[in-house]
């Protein structure tokens, strides 16, 4: 190895240990607990080297959203390769970002305060030009599958709609549905009889239908095709997860016992994946 290539990767794993280090005190004290000072005084490293790395709060909390962007699209290629329809390959995305969501909450939660024009303007160019090139990695197996579904047809676009249409309205789908429900232990409202992975897949394929990209939810047992997308392509993060509700389930008090009693049911934390 070069000396060039082992300075550049010494600078990129002290970069992963400030990010993990951020992530821990966010994982205590929230997003608006984090600051450069509690970073600087958890690592052995001083403050203008953490500034070499960040430019500022805003530019460190970009870089954390952006290593999730990472690992989400990692997630992502693993769903498109799913042997299946355009359709089916299309729902494991969807329980993809579910899993992002619970596996890696916090970075799940930075994607909307990425957009904040308070942040942008804080935030470095080169991390913005990342972002922003990690955005089409993202959405670009989404167009690749509209397109394949038109092609070989699966799906024929509405009148006055596009493909960036489907893709956008499959995310917002998503990600509201996922956004709503993901902390609903904590509240008292209709959403308590609502299980997240239920409702993504429920959505999703009242998307589809309305959409009629073929095969319809009446010609083809879409539950089964869950269960294979949990067992063949995510096995790891599916168990994980199990093991994340069963916790939850024997620990903690039912939603509908702590609404009775006026009290927050606790959430235990995701599991982290190393």
């Amino acid at each position: 190895m070069s000396q060039a290539s082992a300075k550049r990767e010494k600078l990129l794993a002290r970069e992963q240990e400030l990010i993990r280090t951020a992530l821990k005190i966010m994982a205590r004290e929230g997003a608006a607990g984090l600051t450069m000072d509690k970073v600087v005084e958890r690592v052995p490293y001083s403050k203008g080297t953490v500034y070499n790395h960040f430019c500022s709060r805003e530019d460190l909390l970009t870089a954390i959203c952006n290593a999730g962007m990472e690992r989400l699209a990692e997630k992502f290629t693993r769903a498109i390769r799913f042997q299946g329809t355009t359709r089916e390959r299309l729902l494991a995305t969807h329980y993809a970002y579910l899993l992002h969501a619970l596996l890696d909450p916090i970075q799940y939660a930075l994607i909307i305060s990425a957009k904040t024009t308070s942040q942008i303007e804080r935030t470095s160019e080169q991390r913005l030009n990342t972002h922003y090139q990690l955005e089409k990695l993202l959405m670009g197996p989404a167009f690749e599958l509209v397109t394949e579904a038109i092609d070989n047809g699966d799906l024929v676009l509405p009148p006055r709609m596009g493909r960036r249409q489907v893709v956008f309205c499959n995310w917002a789908s998503c990600f509201g549905t996922i956004t709503l429900l993901i902390n609903n232990k904590s509240s008292c409202g209709g959403r308590f009889e609502l299980d997240i992975r239920n409702e993504v897949f429920s959505h999703a394929n009242l998307l589809l239908d309305g959409l009629q990209w073929r095969a319809l939810s009446s010609e083809q047992d879409y539950e089964a095709t869950l269960r294979r997308i949990e067992t063949e392509i995510f096995p790891r993060e599916s168990a994980l997860i199990s093991q994340q509700t069963a916790t939850v389930s024997t620990d903690n008090p039912s939603p509908a016992k702590a609404c009775a009693e006026h009290r927050p049911v606790p959430v235990t934390k995701p599991p982290v994946i190393t």
